[in-house]
């Protein structure tokens, strides 16, 4: 997402604009499926289940359309082994700590994510002996984390396209500042037929669009327009 950050005023006194652009931003449970999927290729040789487990992911400073994420997560390998040869396997167990990740759209209209999927015993991977077939020496249970959701990652949002007079695309939306700084307060939710909520879903309100022009009404951007509407994006105007 491009992003300005405006202040206008003579004074302290004077009027003040705060302009910054709001896009359409992959959601941290998005994040997760892609990560997932990246890393469930990347299972070695010898282990047939892994286990990625979320603890902790933060969305960062979008600069264009460039999306970053600061991923804490623990990945858990487990291989069988041969068991007629009296070799259980071994489970092994890595963590990624608040590790750097960024999402990008594709040429094909999917999200792709890049960043180091690598965890080797630098990161504190360990590997223990399975005790007998079928049994895990780390069993799943016992780690902390959540799974990424089920199904399938939605499609990247074609930026800036679509008919400025169509409905806001359903998905979560953040705005930026200057250097990328993120506009807090001010993400939301686009529920579909006018519809939205705060990131929280405490706080809801529509909206109406007329031409370039989107204006909220009810909710925490009561009040608020936005300008040069179009596909995803619109910049955000608040006095």
């Amino acid at each position: 997402m491009g992003v300005l950050l405006k202040l206008l005023g003579m004074s302290a006194a004077a009027l003040v604009s705060v302009t910054g652009l709001c896009a359409q931003a992959p959601a941290v449970d998005t994040l997760k499926q892609v990560l997932n999927q990246r890393l469930q290729k990347l299972r070695p040789d010898g282990s047939t289940e892994r286990n990625v487990l979320f603890e902790d992911v933060r969305p960062g400073k979008s600069s264009g359309g460039d999306y970053p994420f600061q991923v804490t997560a623990l990945i858990r390998d487990y291989g069988p082994g041969y068991p007629a040869n009296r070799f259980y396997g071994e489970t092994c167990v890595g963590r990624m700590d608040k590790r750097v990740f960024r999402m990008s759209r594709d040429d094909f209209g999917q999200w792709q994510v890049e960043g180091a999927m690598t965890v080797t015993s630098s990161d504190g991977r360990q590997c223990k002996p399975n005790p007998s077939a079928g049994v895990s020496s780390i069993p799943l249970s016992s780690l902390q984390g959540t799974a990424a959701p089920a199904g399938t990652p939605p499609p990247a949002p074609q930026p800036a396209a679509g008919d400025a007079s169509s409905p806001l695309p359903t998905g979560e939306y953040a705005c930026y500042g200057s250097g990328g700084r993120l506009l807090i307060g001010l993400g939301f939710r686009s529920l579909g037929n006018g519809k939205y909520t705060d990131l929280d879903r405490k706080s809801t309100g529509a909206y109406t669009i007329q031409g370039g022009t989107i204006a909220f009404h009810g909710g925490h951007l009561d009040g608020q327009t936005g300008r040069k509407f179009r596909g995803n994006k619109f910049v955000l105007v608040r006095w």
